[in-house]
């Protein structure tokens, strides 16, 4: 008898035992400690790297995938236990995209992480290497026993990063790995598309040790009589807790065991009943969250006609609403101004990010639909409320917005929305009159605010060198080139040229930089063409 609920992961490890992708695997683990010499077949592709560290990987280029195999040493039982923090702000830390605002902190496993961290200079040329890969659509495992495993998951985590959303993302197989991360990273990983690119196959006669480091992605847990696949991380800590065996196991006679019961391999009765309950248990708290999040939508509605109102009664004063927004935070005056900031918007922003954080939670399948059925409504607060976040933030005297103060979440509902709205979001035709749109770039008004530092710096700074202003006036440059694509692509608000907008004032001022020697907008400025722009014709 299967539960669906608790044997989510049950899919992918029928994937990997059917396509033969596990024996795969273990057979060059097998060959990486102990190299074949006379029976190698001359035609297959092998690259192989070995550092001083210990840390060694072979790269087998074979017809229907690629296999990137990691071995290490054994692990010294002294620092078996040895955790290295890592915090969003540390120049060292390999993974800063892992960190958000509720996570900025994590441990890693210290023995794997040194060993990562020591080859970055040949595991930054595998990555590319690995990425031309993926870009031939060809499939790539990432694999590895023991703590050669645990490195292998850190690389694999490393390398998604700068996966592009239209590539298919590698399988990452590890055999009696030792976990590599403390609650925080579980909390990060559990359930978030990256957790699926991970299966870990254990023995159950072989323990974990789960006191400090804990599990993520899917766990294929193998005993005398079956196999089961599990996603639900307290299921894995209850079955597999104990002592860790650092050393490598020989999983030859575990896969065999496999082969010959493929049809229990999501049979949930080689799991206690107890275990059993506790998984459908947190399931069905999940799937109650998920729910409470389809109502909470609907009183977002209210909120978002608020600021619609607000917008258009700006619009009726002829001043766009980020500007207006600004003046009303500068010099608060009337009580609905003071309103939308800190009733609407703050609500909006509470309600949103707790979406996003509840996304990153659930298993890609339930992220999937989620974000297909948020989309819409994520991407239109995004472009209507970010602008007024970046108007806080820089009338606290900050500056680079995007890079140093964006909230994690709207780089995640822009991403979602950029991923899966290719064929619905469709090329604004030149009939279709524009003046209710909503700029795309969400943080068009924190270049705007940069350009105006920019420009306020070359006007005001006395005995600027010459190198000096002439990055700073490419900056300028860069900017208005950025702005004319944007408009050619009819992607912003023509709201941005009404004449008292910052847009306008940093057009004023850069003129005087300028001249008439600006490279895109000139022309369309001067003869005032931006009056007709988005205009129905």
């Amino acid at each position: 008898m299967e539960s669906s609920s608790s044997l989510k992961g049950s899919a992918l490890g029928k994937l990997v035992v059917t396509s033969g992708l596990l024996h795969s695997s273990w057979s060059k683990i097998l060959e990486i400690h102990n190299p074949p010499y006379s029976n190698q077949d001359p035609g297959l592709q092998v690259s192989k790297k070995k550092k001083d560290s210990g840390l060694e990987f072979q790269i087998h280029r074979e017809e229907k995938f690629t296999l990137v195999v990691f071995s290490a040493p054994p692990i010294c039982r002294s620092s078996s236990s040895d955790s290295t923090l890592l915090h969003v702000k540390d120049k060292e830390n390999p993974f800063p995209f892992l960190c958000s605002e509720n996570n900025p902190s994590f441990s890693l496993h210290t023995p794997a992480f040194n060993l990562f961290t020591s080859a970055s200079t040949s595991l930054t040329y595998l990555k590319s290497e690995l990425l031309q890969t993926l870009k031939s659509e060809k499939p790539v495992i990432i694999t590895g026993a023991a703590l050669g495993g645990s490195v292998a998951s850190l690389y694999t985590l490393w390398l998604l990063e700068t996966i592009e959303p239209t590539l298919k993302r590698p399988l990452c197989i590890t055999f009696g790995s030792p976990l590599i991360g403390d609650a925080s990273l579980q909390q990060i990983l559990e359930n978030s598309v990256r957790n699926s690119c991970f299966l870990h196959v254990v023995s159950a006669q072989t323990r974990i040790k789960m006191d400090f480091f804990k599990p993520f992605g899917t766990f294929l847990i193998c005993f005398d009589s079956g196999c089961v696949c599990i996603e639900d991380h307290v299921a894995v800590t209850e079955l597999l807790n104990g002592v860790h065996d650092s050393g490598l196991v020989d999983y030859s006679q575990v896969l065999n065991r496999l082969d010959q019961s493929m049809l229990s391999l999501a049979d949930s009765r080689l799991i206690p009943e107890d275990v059993i309950k506790g998984i459908e248990k947190r399931a069905e708290m999940k799937n109650l969250r998920f729910d409470m999040m389809f109502k909470k939508l609907n009183d977002m509605k209210i909120s978002m006609a608020y600021i619609e109102w607000y917008k258009k009664k700006c619009k009726e004063v002829k001043i766009g609403y980020y500007d207006r927004f600004k003046t009303q935070l500068a010099f608060p005056s009337k009580e609905f101004d003071i309103n939308i900031k800190n009733h609407h918007k703050s609500e909006l922003n509470r309600f949103w990010k707790s979406v996003v954080e509840e996304v990153e939670r659930r298993p890609q399948s339930d992220a999937s639909i989620l974000k297909r059925r948020f989309l819409f409504s994520g991407n239109n607060y995004r472009r209507m409320i970010e602008p007024l976040d970046i108007a806080e933030y820089y009338l606290e005297g900050r500056k680079e917005y995007r890079t140093t103060g964006r909230s994690h979440h709207y780089v995640m509902l822009e991403k979602w929305f950029g991923m899966e709205s290719i064929l619905i979001e469709k090329e604004r035709c030149k009939k279709r009159d524009l003046s209710d749109l909503l700029t795309f770039d969400s943080c068009f008004w924190a270049e705007v605010e940069d350009s105006l530092i920019v420009i306020n710096q070359l006007n005001t700074t006395v005995g600027m060198r010459d190198d000096v202003r002439e990055v700073l006036t490419r900056k300028l440059v860069e900017f208005e080139g950025y702005v004319w694509e944007i408009i050619t692509k009819r992607e912003v608000s023509p709201e941005i040229f009404l004449e008292e907008s910052s847009f306008m004032k940093w057009w004023k001022e850069y003129k005087k930089i300028k001249g008439f020697n600006s490279f895109y907008l000139t022309e369309f400025m001067n003869t005032r063409k931006y009056e007709s722009y988005g205009k129905s014709q």
